[in-house]
C-alpha cells in the first residue's frame, strides 16, 4: 500500500466506531482486534482498499474482541468476512502450539463454511510479515497478481465467486491441508544499486519521492520476501542521502523485516572500497574483529553477518591469508552472538587456481590441476560460516556455462551437495537477468530464466531443510525490470516458497487475468492455455538452442552470441582469458574466412538462425492471433509484453542472420573472382532486410516504451558518450534501457556489416597482412593483400627484396637476420602504406597469455590486473644483428604479424643480455585481429639469457591512462575508483597523478 494513500485509507476507521451493516448490506467486511498493533492497523487499511475495488462496494470494518467475536462474524457479510489477527481473537483455533509450528513466515489462512456458504477466513502468523502474508494470500485467491513494484493487477467479481475464491488456494500452498511454510526461511531479490536501476533515486535521495522505494519492498512482501532494500547508491548530497536512509529505516521497521550486519574484507570494483587495510601497522585480525565487534554491537538485533571477499570478478589475494580472514570474521562475529547465520559471497570466475587447495572432489574444468577456483575458497573455511553460491545469467547447475571463465556451473552444485552434508548453511544466489550488452539491454526476451532458475530448485530440492538439508536462503539477482524480466522475479517469489513448483503452474498463476471472473482459478481458459503454452514451447527452444546446441566454432551455447548484445569490454575480455560470455565471430572475421569457413558458418549458424526464425515467426503468429481473442483488460496487458517479447526475438534473429548472409554472399564472391561492385551487389537483398529488421525492432521498442513502468529519464537517461551522460552515482553514464532505446546493439551489427562490404572496417581485408613476424631461419612470409580495385606496388623487406601483390609468399632465405618492411602501394581508393619488420633466428622463445609475474610494485591486485591484459609473446635474439625483436601474439595461436614486431639492440653481459630502453605498445586483441585498447610501455629494458630461458626481465613504466581504462574495462571499476586503486599500490597522489607508473616484472620464457 503506498504511504501517500493511508490519509485516505483512514477514512474507513470511522466505522469501526459504528454499528456495521447487516449481511444483507455487504458482501466483504472485516473484523479486527480492538487492541490490534500498527501491523493490524495497517493491513485491516490495505485489505479494505483491495476489497473495495475487487467488490465495488464500501467494507466496513468491525473492532472486536474475544468476548464479541462470534456477533461480529454473524452481523457482517454476506459473501466473505475477513478476521486479521485471528490468533489474538480467537486463541483456542489458533493457540501458541499452531504459531509456534509456523515460525518466523508460515501463516494460517484458514477458510470455514462450504460451496455456496457465507466464507469465514481467519488470518494470522507469529511476526508482522507472516500476518502481512495471510493477507495477500487472500488477496491472491480472490485473483489479485502483484506483478512488479509498480504494476498489480486488481479483479472486480461477482457475489458469487468471493466465497468459493477465498476457499481456494493458490500455488503457494502445498496441498489443500496444512498452514502455509516456506521451503526457504530467507528469501529475497538483490537490487543491484551499482547498477543505474529505474529506481535508483527513491533509494538514495530524500530529495526524491520515497514511493518507488515502498512499493519495491512491499512488492517483496506480496511475494513472501523477507530481507528488506535499504539505502543504495547514487549523487544526493549527504543530508539528503542520511535523509532517505532514516526513512529507508523507519519503513524497515514498520513492515517489520529483519536486519543483518557485515564486513567486506576486499572490494576494489565499482567505486566500493575494502574497510580492511592490510598496509596498517595495527594487525590484520586485529582490524577484523574490532570491526565486527563494532558492526554487531551498531546492528544489535542483526540475524545475519555478510562477509565479503575478493578485490574484484576477476582479481585475487593470496589463497591461505584470504581463508585466513575469513575464519577471523566468521569466529569473531560467533564469538559475540552464535545464532548469527554467517554469509560469506561465493562469486564466480574461473582460471584462478588456488595453488594450496584442492577442489573437494567438485572438478570446475577450469585448469588441470584439481585446484579450486579462488572464489570458491569459501568452502575451506570454517565449516560453521554459511556460504551464499552466485551463479550468473541464464545458465543452470549443470551442463555448459562458458561464462567468466567457467566451463560449467556444476561443480557449484557439487560443492553445495558437499556442504550440506557437512551441515554448512547454504544460500542460493542466481540472477534473473545480465543486463550488460547480454539481455535485457538488448533487449531479449527470455522466459528460458524462468525454465532454467525452476531447474535450479528442482536440482537443489534435496538441500532443503524439510528434507535433511542445510540450504536456507533463497536470492535473486536483478538488473532492471522491463521486457518481461519482472517475470523471473515474480515465479521465484512462488517458487522459494513452494520449491516443488514447475514453470507450468508459474505461467498459469502469471497470467491467470487472462481468465474472466467466472472462471475457476484451477480451472483452465482458452487465452490463458495458449499463452502459456507460447511461453512454454519459447523457452524450450531457448534452453536447447542457448544453452546445448554447439555453433561452428565448436561452442556449446555460442548461439546465442547472435541474440546478444556486446561492447568493446566483452570480446576484450575474452581476448585476455576473462571470458565473460562467448562472443560471436565479428563480421570483420567473416570476411577474411576461406570457403570451407564460410561453409561451416553457412551450415551450422546461419542454418540455426534460420531455423529458430521460423520457429519465432509460428509464435508470433499464434501470440498475434491470441491478442485479437477475447480476454479480459488485465489479461491484455500482461499478455501484450510477451507478444512484443516473443516479436523483438524474432527480429533479432532476422537481423543477425540477414546481416551475416550479406557477409558472407560478399565474400563468396570475392573467392570466386567476382569484381569488386559484382561482390557488393551479392550483399544488396540480404542488407536489405536487415534494414527491414532494424526498422521493425525500432517500432517494437517505441511501442513497448510506452508501457514501461517508470519515467523515461529512469529507464533511458542519459547517453554513451561524455556530452550526453548523466550522473547516478554508479559506474555508468546512463540507465539501465538507454542502449536498447538507443538501439545501441543493432545499430552496432548493421553498421559493421555495411563497413565491411564498403571496404571500410579494418577486420576486412583492406589492409596488408604479413605473418610470421617471427620465426625460424628458412621460413618463408606469407602475404594477404587487400582487396582493392587496382593495387600495384612493392614494399621492401630489408636487404631480401622487394615484393608486390599478388604474390603470397615471399622466401626469406636461410640467413638470421632483423629486416624492416617499408614502402606504399597504389590503388584506385588512394596510397596504402606498409610498415613492419620480421625476424629470422635460431634463438626463439614464446611467452604465454598471462605469463608474468609482477615483481614491483607488489600488490595481488596489480598482478591480476596486469596479468589479465598480458597477451602471449614471441621472441627471437637476432645474433648476427644484436637485436631482440618481439611480437604479440593476440589470439594465443603462435601467429605473428609483422606489423606488430619490435626490435630493439642488446649488449652482452656477464649473465646474458640486456637491451636498450625501447618504447612499445601491448594491443588487446578481439578475435577478429582489430586492436581495441592497449597498454603503452615506456623506456623498457629487456635481460634475459643468451638462450631466452625463463625468466625474461623487463623494467619500465607503464602508461597510467591506460591502466585506468584497463581497470574500467576489464574489472567494472569507475575511473576515479581506478585512480585511487592505483595510487594506492603504485604510491602516487590520484588528486595529481602521473602520466606514467613505474614497474618490474618476469615473464614466462617456453621453448619455441
Amino acid at each position: 500500500m503506498p504511504w501517500s494513500r493511508r490519509a485516505l485509507l483512514l477514512l474507513v476507521a470511522p466505522l469501526a466506531g459504528c454499528d456495521p451493516p447487516g449481511p444483507q448490506d455487504t458482501a466483504v467486511s472485516l473484523v479486527l482486534p480492538r487492541d490490534g498493533d500498527e501491523t493490524t492497523t495497517q493491513l485491516g487499511e490495505e485489505l479494505a482498499a483491495y476489497l473495495e475495488r475487487i467488490v465495488g462496494e464500501q467494507v466496513p470494518v468491525t473492532h472486536t474482541d474475544e468476548h464479541d467475536l462470534a456477533a461480529a462474524v454473524r452481523a457482517t457479510g454476506t459473501e466473505l468476512v475477513v478476521v486479521l489477527d485471528a490468533p489474538l481473537l480467537d486463541p483456542d483455533r489458533i493457540d501458541d502450539a499452531r504459531l509456534a509450528a509456523l515460525g518466523d513466515s508460515g501463516f494460517v489462512l484458514e477458510v470455514d463454511g462450504e460451496d455456496d456458504q457465507r466464507a469465514v477466513a481467519w488470518l494470522g502468523g507469529a511476526t508482522p510479515l507472516s500476518r502481512r502474508y495471510a493477507a495477500y494470500e487472500l488477496l491472491r485467491r480472490l485473483g489479485v497478481r502483484f506483478w512488479h513494484p509498480e504494476d498489480e493487477f486488481v479483479p472486480e467479481l461477482p457475489r458469487e465467486a468471493i466465497a468459493r475464491r477465498a476457499r481456494t488456494p493458490t500455488i503457494v500452498q502445498r496441498g489443500r491441508d496444512g498452514d502455509p511454510v516456506p521451503d526457504f526461511a530467507w528469501r529475497s531479490w538483490s537490487f543491484h544499486s551499482q547498477h543505474p536501476l529505474e529506481h535508483l533515486e527513491a533509494f538514495s535521495d530524500g530529495g526524491f519521492p520515497i514511493d518507488e522505494a515502498e512499493h519495491v519492498n512491499t512488492w517483496m512482501v506480496k511475494n513472501f520476501g523477507n530481507r528488506f532494500r535499504g539505502a543504495g547508491r547514487g549523487v544526493a548530497g549527504p543530508g539528503a542521502t542520511a535523509q532517505r536512509q532514516d526513512e529507508l529505516e523507519a519503513m524497515r521497521t514498520s513492515l517489520g523485516f529483519a536486519r543483518g550486519a557485515g564486513i567486506t574484507l576486499h572490494n576494489q570494483q565499482q567505486g566500493a572500497s575494502a574497510q580492511i587495510d592490510p598496509t596498517s601497522d595495527v594487525p590484520v585480525q586485529h582490524q577484523i574483529e574490532t570491526l565486527v565487534a563494532s558492526q554487531l554491537a551498531a546492528t544489535p538485533d542483526a540475524r545475519w553477518f555478510g562477509i565479503h571477499f575478493g578485490p574484484t570478478e576477476f582479481t585475487t589475494t593470496p589463497d591461505q591469508e584470504t581463508v585466513q580472514w575469513i575464519d577471523w570474521a566468521a569466529q569473531a562475529a560467533l564469538a559475540i552472538d552464535p545464532s548469527l547465520e554467517i554469509e560469506i559471497n561465493n562469486h564466480i570466475t574461473g582460471s584462478q587456481p588456488s595453488p594450496h587447495y584442492d577442489d573437494l572432489g567438485c572438478p570446475n574444468g577450469t585448469n588441470d590441476q584439481g585446484r579450486i577456483d579462488y572464489y570458491d575458497l569459501a568452502f575451506h573455511s570454517d565449516a560453521r560460516a554459511g556460504i551464499s553460491v552466485h551463479t550468473a545469467m541464464f545458465y543452470p547447475l549443470e551442463g555448459p556455462a562458458r561464462v567468466y571463465a567457467q566451463q560449467s556451473f556444476a561443480h557449484k552444485l557439487c560443492l553445495m551437495q558437499q556442504a550440506s552434508a557437512a551441515g554448512r548453511p547454504l544460500t542460493w544466489f542466481p540472477e534473473g537477468a545480465w543486463w550488460l550488452a547480454f539481455d535485457n539491454a538488448v533487449p531479449v526476451f527470455l522466459p528460458l530464466y524462468v525454465q532454467t532458475r525452476l531447474r535450479d530448485l528442482e536440482l537443489l530440492r534435496p538441500l532443503l531443510p524439510r528434507n535433511g538439508g542445510t540450504l536456507r536462503g533463497h536470492r535473486m539477482f536483478d538488473t532492471g525490470q522491463e521486457w518481461g524480466y519482472w517475470q523471473q522475479d515474480y515465479a521465484v517469489g512462488l517458487a522459494s516458497w513452494n520449491a516443488d513448483l514447475d514453470a507450468t503452474a508459474i505461467w498459469h498463476d502469471m497470467l491467470a487475468p487472462m481468465c474472466g471472473p467466472e472462471d475457476d482459478e484451477a480451472g483452465s481458459c482458452a487465452a490463458r492455455d495458449e499463452a502459456v503454452a507460447i511461453v512454454t514451447e519459447l523457452a524450450a527452444h531457448q534452453a536447447e538452442l542457448f544453452l546445448t546446441r554447439v555453433d561452428a566454432r565448436g561452442r556449446p551455447g555460442g548461439l546465442y552470441t547472435y541474440f546478444a548484445g556486446e561492447d568493446p569490454a566483452d570480446a576484450i575480455a575474452a581476448d585476455a582469458g576473462l571470458e565473460f560470455r562467448p562472443v560471436r565471430p565479428s563480421l570483420g572475421s567473416v570476411a577474411r574466412y576461406d570457403a570451407d569457413e564460410l561453409a561451416a558458418l553457412r551450415d551450422v549458424d546461419l542454418a540455426a538462425l534460420a531455423e529458430s526464425l521460423a520457429v519465432h515467426q509460428a509464435l508470433e503468429q499464434r501470440a498475434a492471433t491470441l491478442l485479437f481473442a477475447d480476454m479480459p483488460p488485465g489479461g491484455f496487458h500482461v499478455f501484450a509484453e510477451i507478444a512484443d517479447g516473443v516479436m523483438i526475438d524474432r527480429v533479432r534473429a532476422d537481423q543477425a542472420l540477414h546481416l551475416y548472409r550479406a557477409v558472407a554472399a560478399w565474400r563468396q564472391a570475392q573467392l570466386d573472382g567476382a569484381t569488386p561492385e559484382a561482390a557488393v551487389a551479392a550483399a544488396d537483398a540480404d542488407l536489405a532486410e536487415a534494414a527491414r529488421a532494424l526498422d521493425e525492432a525500432a517500432a517494437i521498442i517505441a511501442r513497448r516504451e510506452v508501457s514501461y513502468r517508470y519515467a523515461p529519464a529512469q529507464t533511458m537517461g542519459g547517453g554513451v558518450t561524455p556530452e550526453t551522460a548523466v550522473a547516478n552515482g554508479t559506474t555508468y553514464p546512463y540507465r539501465v534501457f538507454t542502449k536498447t532505446h538507443l538501439l545501441s546493439y543493432w545499430h552496432d551489427r548493421d553498421d559493421e556489416a555495411r563497413r565491411v562490404i564498403a571496404g571500410e572496417d579494418t577486420g576486412a581485408a583492406t589492409g596488408v597482412q604479413m605473418r610470421e613476424g617471427i620465426d625460424a631461419t628458412g621460413v618463408p612470409l606469407s602475404i594477404t593483400w587487400p582487396a582493392l580495385e587496382g593495387l600495384g606496388g612493392t614494399v621492401a623487406v630489408g636487404s631480401l627484396g622487394e615484393v608486390g601483390p599478388p604474390t603470397e609468399s615471399f622466401d626469406t632465405g636461410s640467413a638470421e637476420g632483423f629486416f624492416a618492411i617499408a614502402g606504399e602501394l597504389d590503388s584506385t581508393g588512394g596510397v596504402v602504406p606498409v610498415r613492419g619488420a620480421i625476424a629470422r633466428a635460431g634463438v626463439l622463445a614464446r611467452t604465454p597469455a598471462k605469463g608474468v609475474t609482477l615483481l614491483e610494485p607488489s600488490s595481488s591486485t596489480a598482478q591480476g590486473v596486469l596479468q589479465s591484459v598480458f597477451p602471449a609473446l614471441a621472441w627471437a635474439r637476432v645474433d648476427g644483428a644484436a637485436t631482440l625483436a618481439f611480437a604479440p601474439d593476440g589470439d594465443g595461436d603462435g601467429s605473428t604479424l609483422a606489423a606488430e614486431v619490435v626490435g630493439v639492440g642488446y649488449e652482452v653481459t656477464a649473465t646474458g643480455f640486456t637491451t636498450a630502453a625501447v618504447d612499445f605498445v601491448l594491443p588487446i586483441q578481439l578475435a577478429s585481429g582489430n586492436a581495441m585498447t592497449q597498454i603503452d610501455v615506456r623506456g623498457a629494458v629487456i635481460s634475459a639469457s643468451m638462450e631466452l630461458g625463463d625468466p625474461i626481465t623487463m623494467s619500465g613504466a607503464l602508461e597510467l591512462s591506460d591502466l585506468v581504462d584497463a581497470l574500467v574495462q576489464l574489472a567494472g571499476f569507475d575511473p576515479e575508483g581506478s585512480l585511487s586503486t592505483l595510487g594506492g599500490i603504485f604510491g602516487f597522489d590520484p588528486d595529481d597523478p602521473p602520466e606514467t607508473v613505474p614497474f618490474v616484472a618476469e615473464l614466462d620464457a617456453l621453448p619455441w
